[in-house]
Parts: C-alpha cells; sequence; structure tokens
C-alpha cells in the first residue's frame, strides 16, 4: 500500500457539484426556503402523500383523485421552483397568483360535481377558459421543472392537434378546434 493520499473523494465531489450544476441548468433549480414556508410546503407535500396512500384503501373517484393530484403538484411547482434563476430563494407574487390559482380550478371541477363531466363534449365559456388556464399553468410548469426542450416538445403535438387539418396528407387529420382540445385535455 502506498502512502499517497487518495483523491478519489475530491473527485466524487467535484463530479458530484458537476452533475448538480448540470441538472440545475437543464431541469431548474429549485428554492432552497427556510423557516415557517419550508415547514409549510413540507406538510403539503405530507399531506398530499398521506391522499395517495389514503386512496390505496379507501374508495376515492378517479376524477376527484386525479384533479386533486394535478392541483396540489401544480401548487407545489409554484412554491418551490421560481420562474427564473434571479428569483431563486424568494416567493415572488406571481408565484402565489398561479398557486392558488391551482387551487381556484380544483375547486371548480370539483364544486361542478357530475355535470362538469357531463359537459365534456361540448364544454361551455367558462370550462373553456378555465382549461386554457389549467393547460398554460402545467405548460409553465414543466418548464420550470424540466426545461425548455420537454415544453417545446409538447407545444409541438398541441399545435399539430390544432393545426394538423392544414399539414399534407399522410400527416393530415380533421383539426380539433379549441373547445374540443380542452374537452379532451381537461376535462376526462
Amino acid at each position: 500500500m502506498s502512502n499517497t493520499p487518495s483523491t478519489t473523494s475530491n473527485i466524487d465531489q467535484v463530479t458530484q457539484a458537476q452533475l448538480e450544476s448540470f441538472i440545475k441548468q437543464e431541469e431548474g433549480d429549485s428554492n432552497d426556503y427556510q423557516g415557517v414556508l419550508a415547514v409549510f410546503i413540507t406538510l403539503v407535500a405530507v399531506g398530499m402523500s398521506l391522499l395517495h396512500l389514503y386512496a390505496a384503501y379507501a374508495i376515492v373517484p378517479t376524477q376527484v383523485l386525479r384533479t386533486m393530484h394535478v392541483g396540489i403538484v401544480l401548487f407545489l411547482v409554484y412554491l418551490s421552483f421560481p420562474i427564473a434563476s434571479r428569483f431563486k430563494n424568494r416567493l415572488m407574487w406571481w408565484d402565489c397568483i398561479f398557486a392558488c390559482t391551482s387551487f381556484g380550478i380544483v375547486y371548480y371541477v370539483l364544486s361542478s360535481g357530475d355535470d362538469f363531466m357531463d359537459r365534456n363534449t361540448m364544454p361551455n365559456q367558462i370550462d373553456i377558459a378555465v382549461g386554457l388556464a389549467l393547460i398554460f399553468l402545467i405548460l409553465e410548469a414543466l418548464r420550470r421543472t424540466n426545461g425548455l426542450i420537454l415544453l417545446a416538445v409538447t407545444l409541438s403535438f398541441l399545435a399539430y392537434a390544432l393545426f394538423g387539418n392544414y399539414l399534407p396528407a399522410p400527416w393530415t387529420h380533421k383539426g380539433y378546434d379549441i373547445a374540443r382540445l380542452v374537452g379532451y385535455m381537461y376535462m376526462t
């Protein structure tokens, strides 16, 4: 055995730092809150976990569970990931608006009851507006957590759904209008 000091731990630390930097660059850097806000976010995440554990043993309607899951995840994303790196570790007013809007959409869906599901083939104007808001919130959460590449892929599929009727065969389809797209993506 040699008496030279091992550099394995330094290489591992340097590599780990480079990997963390790469992940933050590609996937977005989360906030590192302290104090009451950190405890609140942790309690919401634990509550969500308990909801899913409860749903494993109890009968929770699929529409209710999906809606609550998406709403809570969006709420956590907007509190945990800044809109840009220069706002890291600061809770901005627009993040609070996005987070509260997520809960507002959950309330709208759950309070509409069975009538909401009955309207999925012909959504009314409020359904379309709320659906577009939810689609926007999901796309922004996607950008914050996964970066621009997955957002670009998702937007290209949305564009294909809306404008695919203008493409030549074999890629053409009948086309979807906004109401039909919202009905499929948001209401079912």
